[in-house]
């Protein structure tokens, strides 16, 4: 039988600041539209789990005097959400993206909440964000994510400090990559915006009797939305790659 110590109950401790602090801007997991005591169940769950599987890793960070634990929790509460957030950005990226994608489409003036949260958002974008996430749980990318937490061990060990060149360096070519890539996916609406406006421009100055505004607002309204229905799919399966890619990278280099 093994004997209870107060290193039983510091090692989950140290791995719940890591695996909670992630589960807080996860996507899909930090939604306010989930109760926050099915959040803590959930982070409680996992790093439960994950415990047996890098006791040893931990087990020696158990043993430091209390200051040093005290500044340990905070380190692994900082590393936690340092990899939450390098998957939370993709999401951001995106939802940028698709209020962009919204105002091209000429239905930037249509406001309402976030299915996600409740950050001001459009009906338009909602139909490239929303399935974005339920992507994420439907092709397991949660399992990856937890995957991920548990390989971040070996390249982030416990109390270690996690604003080092390398990290750093790895957080910019991940925004450099999320946002060049999410762009490239709107690039069919920056096209269509561009050559409509361009001819209904054309158009007011052949006929400037014609209330150019009135009678171009349904056509673009229908074509962004067509155009929307033609590229949504491919949208989604390059963006949940990207997830794919990126949750991948994490788990090896931490």
């Amino acid at each position: 039988m093994t004997e209870l110590t107060h290193e039983t109950l510091l090692v989950p401790l140290l791995v719940f600041c890591r695996i909670g602090a992630c589960f807080m801007v996860l996507p899909g997991f930090s939604s306010d539209r989930i109760p926050v005591q099915l959040r803590l169940f959930a982070a409680i769950a996992v790093s439960l789990a994950i415990t047996p599987l890098v006791y040893d890793m931990v087990r020696p960070s158990a043993i430091e005097t209390p200051s040093n634990l005290l500044a340990m929790i905070v380190v692994e509460s900082a590393t936690g959400i340092l990899l939450g957030f390098l998957v939370r950005i993709l999401y951001l990226a995106l939802e940028f993206v698709a209020l962009a994608m919204a105002n091209f489409a000429g239905y930037g003036s249509i406001f309402s909440h976030s299915v996600d949260n409740n950050d001001p958002s459009t009906p338009y974008a909602a139909f490239v964000t929303t399935p974005a996430i339920v992507l994420f749980f439907v092709t397991d990318q949660h399992m990856n994510v937890i995957l991920m937490l548990q390989r971040s061990y070996d390249a982030i060990k416990v109390g270690m400090a996690v604003a080092m060149p390398p990290n750093l360096q790895m957080i910019v070519n991940t925004f450099d990559a999320t946002f060049k890539l999410t762009l490239q996916l709107s690039g069919a609406l920056v096209v269509y915006s561009i050559t409509v406006n361009f001819a209904f421009g054309f158009l007011n100055k052949m006929v400037p009797q014609i209330p150019i505004y009135f009678v171009s607002a349904p056509f673009v309204a229908l074509g962004g939305l067509i155009i929307l229905l033609q590229t949504d799919k491919t949208i989604l399966e390059i963006f949940s790659s990207l997830v794919t890619q990126a949750i991948h990278n994490l788990g090896q280099n931490g």
